[in-house]
């Protein structure tokens, strides 16, 4: 296989080379705590979002919101966050290519096969 078409081959099919991060934002805006999650502790959460917001897709773009009521069942499954009132959480997903590459598809590769998280 070349080069060329390694790029552009799909990388992140069933959350591979993808990590989450666990964002907390004061109200001043400014970030206060940040915790990255693999794909085994994602597997763990995923049902706490999926069922609000459907289905597997929704992780792979944005940042979503962790309101305070998933804030016990996520340390049930993660172990202590140590999330603090006065904090707003989100969950937000991450490409973790070797390396530390981007991938973006190649010019004309048609409809990807899902989404494509945020260098």
């Amino acid at each position: 296989m070349d080069s060329d078409h390694a790029q552009r081959e799909y990388p992140f099919a069933d959350g591979r080379n993808v990590l989450w991060e666990l964002e907390g934002y004061g109200a001043d805006d400014r970030q206060h705590s940040s915790r990255w999650l693999g794909r085994e502790e994602y597997l763990r959460i995923r049902h706490l979002f999926a069922a609000e917001l459907g289905g597997d897709d929704w992780m792979m773009t944005g940042s979503w919101p962790v309101p305070p009521p998933l804030w016990g069942p996520l340390e049930e499954l993660l172990g202590p966050l140590g999330l603090e009132d006065g904090i707003d959480y989100f969950l937000g997903a991450r490409q973790n290519l070797p390396g530390g590459r981007l991938w973006r598809p190649g010019p004309g590769g048609g409809p990807l096969p899902g989404p494509v998280p945020s260098p």
